[in-house]
């Protein structure tokens, strides 16, 4: 598995009566956009892009080599949280555009601080107990994400279950070949409701630095 080395910024804060519906949803668009957080090994492949024309506000990803060669990248987005437990989370993307592989949702948890046992998703526009994601290394094999609830977390010990989730994002790459983009105009987070009044809503001048292996 490659290695990837990620910076991450946010420059924008939103307010939560643009980002939360009456329903507990925090739909992310338009320029709401610009306050997640970008994470990319080289400049530009992760981005937002202000609306042009008819063209929608976007999350822009772009890798020139989606691989798992060291020196290919796999670009990410991600809403910083924290987003409440395992459990009690979903989530979706709108695909305004993109090519070359499938947008999959990568989660970590609050107690994973170095960044090194994701949940990755196995790929498409939603997240929820049905999808079938991996924890950690992609050799290893898929179950659900409500199957993973009762799976013992190795960095606290405890079932993944009620562990809250600290950072939830979408990525690309990182197993496929090639040029690969995706250009989203639209992301939605479930949380569990108890985390509502905990949600970070104003991100400045974040770095990640995230290395996966």
């Amino acid at each position: 598995m490659k290695k990837t080395v990620l910076v991450v910024i946010s420059t924008c804060a939103i307010s939560l009566a643009a980002a939360m519906s009456a329903s507990a949803q925090t739909v992310f668009s338009g320029t709401g956009l610009n306050s997640l957080s970008y994470s990319a090994m080289y400049t530009g492949d992760a981005q937002y892009v202000p609306a042009a024309g008819p063209t929608p506000a976007l999350a822009q990803l772009y890798t020139a080599d989606s691989s798992t060669a060291d020196t290919a990248d796999s670009p990410a987005v991600f809403v910083p949280g924290p987003w409440g437990s395992v459990n009690a989370f979903s989530a979706s993307y709108d695909l305004y555009s993109g090519s070359g592989g499938t947008p999959y949702f990568i989660l970590y948890m609050a107690d994973d601080p170095t960044f090194s046992s994701p949940i990755v998703a196995d790929g498409g526009p939603t997240l929820n107990g049905s999808s079938l994601v991996h924890v950690g290394d992609l050799t290893h094999g898929s179950i659900t994400l409500s199957a993973l609830d009762a799976v013992t977390d190795p960095n606290s010990g405890l079932p993944y279950g009620p562990e809250t989730i600290a950072w939830a994002g979408i990525e690309i790459g990182d197993g496929g070949s090639g040029v690969t983009s995706a250009n989203f105009d639209s992301i939605t987070v479930v949380p569990e409701p108890a985390t509502i009044s905990l949600l970070v809503m104003a991100v400045g001048g974040l770095v990640l630095i995230r290395k996966r292996k």
